[in-house]
């Protein structure tokens, strides 16, 4: 595994698609989720994305991309719609976006999330998830994971007491690629929660990889549309919701605000979207 200081201070162009995958598909947030990519996960879709947004949206559209992970895939819209005419500019979020790197003892980093969550320890020679796998059961690693773990996070949160500490670096947890094109943006944000100042913003929303019935129940999936029906601009902003399977088979399906408060199909790739039905019955609210 790459070191978390490593990665941040490689040069950006040093940086590899492989580099990016690993580094950020080994993490694990508090919520139980990994920041899983891969490179060219919605090749077979953007084309299509691209070809539609030419014909029902403005020369430069404002796209909102929510939960973004890594930003890979975000990078990837990005290019397409850009190499193929469009001057779009992308809002990138995600619940977890922003990191610290902390200094915890000499030559040794802790990356953890705001709260003080771990999610890497560097060490001298080597670089180690912070969580006990059942293999560590068997080979006996378990109880230095385990001290390390204790030990490190608990200097992270002493540390982080201070913020002014020159021991303390805030990093994203997005792909330095795609934070260093001028027409990405990325964000915090809970689609959960509506965001006032998101209001008829964007005229194209993509939801990949994170709106699905394993995740949230229907009534919080009903909200999150609803919010996203806000955010986009009248008339027929359009609203992209996919789900990459573990055989890397792409189902999704792309809406449109219809005239009234309610989305209408598009257009189906694969199977369609799993929340297709819950999509269709939400009701946009107008204020």
């Amino acid at each position: 595994m790459l070191a978390a200081k490593t990665f941040f201070e490689t040069p950006l162009e040093q940086l590899t698609p492989r580099m990016e995958e690993d580094f950020f598909t080994s993490l694990m947030t508090r919520n139980k989720t990994y920041k899983t990519t891969f490179h060219d996960r919605f090749s077979d879709i953007n084309p299509y994305l691209l070809e539609y947004l030419l014909h029902h949206a403005p020369p430069a559209p404002k796209a909102l991309d929510v939960g973004v992970s890594s930003g890979i895939s975000t990078l990837e819209l990005y290019d397409d719609l850009r190499q193929g005419g469009l001057e779009v500019e992308i809002l990138g979020t995600d619940i977890l976006v922003d990191a610290f790197l902390v200094r915890v003892f000499p030559k040794c980093h802790a990356l953890v999330e705001p709260s003080g969550f771990p999610l890497r320890f560097d060490l001298p020679l080597v670089t180690m998830k912070p969580w006990v796998t059942r293999h560590d059961y068997y080979n006996g690693l378990f109880i230095l994971r385990k001290f390390i773990n204790t030990l490190f996070t608990h200097r992270a949160y002493r540390i982080l007491r201070n913020p002014g500490d020159v021991r303390i670096s805030e990093v994203k947890l997005v792909a330095p690629r795609a934070l260093a094109k001028a027409g990405i943006t990325v964000c915090t944000d809970d689609i959960s929660r509506y965001n006032s100042g998101f209001e008829a913003r964007f005229d194209f929303v993509r939801a990949a990889n994170v709106l699905n019935k394993g995740y949230f129940s229907p009534t919080v999936l009903s909200t999150m549309i609803a919010n996203i029906g806000r955010y986009l601009r009248k008339p027929h902003g359009s609203l992209f919701v996919v789900r990459t399977h573990e055989n890397r088979v792409n189902h999704g399906t792309l809406f449109r605000r219809g005239d009234d408060q309610h989305f209408e199909v598009v257009n189906r790739f694969g199977s369609g979207s799993e929340i297709e039905d819950v999509v269709l019955r939400v009701e946009i609210p107008t204020e």
